[in-house]
C-alpha cells in the first residue's frame, strides 16, 4: 500500500491545527524534561566541585554515564521531533493531492 492512499483526503485547517496543537504539546514536555534533567545534572556536578571530595576517575566516570543514560533518550525526541516537523509538510501536501 503506498503512502499516498494511506494519507487520501484533503488535508483542512483543522487538521493542521490538530497536528500542531499535538505537536507544541510534545515540544513543550520534551523542552521542560530537558530542562529538568539538565538542572539536576548542574545541580549533582556544583554539589560535588563544592563538597570537598575527592573527583576519582570512578566516580566522575559513573556520574557521566549516569547523565549521558539519563540525556540519551531525551536527544531521541529531539530527534523525533525534528524529523515530524520536517517531514509534515510532506504529508500535507500529499493529502492535498489525494
Amino acid at each position: 500500500m503506498s503512502r499516498d492512499k494511506d494519507f487520501a483526503g484533503a488535508t483542512t485547517a483543522s487538521d493542521s491545527g490538530a497536528w500542531f496543537a499535538g505537536y507544541s504539546a510534545r515540544f513543550a514536555k520534551t523542552a521542560e524534561d530537558t530542562a529538568r534533567a539538565g538542572a539536576a545534572a548542574a545541580d549533582r556536578w556544583a554539589r560535588r566541585s563544592l563538597a570537598d571530595g575527592e573527583w576519582t576517575v570512578d566516580t566522575v566516570t559513573a556520574d557521566i554515564i549516569a547523565d549521558w543514560e539519563e540525556m540519551t533518550p531525551l536527544m531521541g525526541r529531539w530527534l523525533d521531533l525534528w524529523l515530524e516537523a520536517l517531514q509534515q509538510p510532506i504529508w500535507g501536501a500529499r493529502r492535498r493531492e489525494g
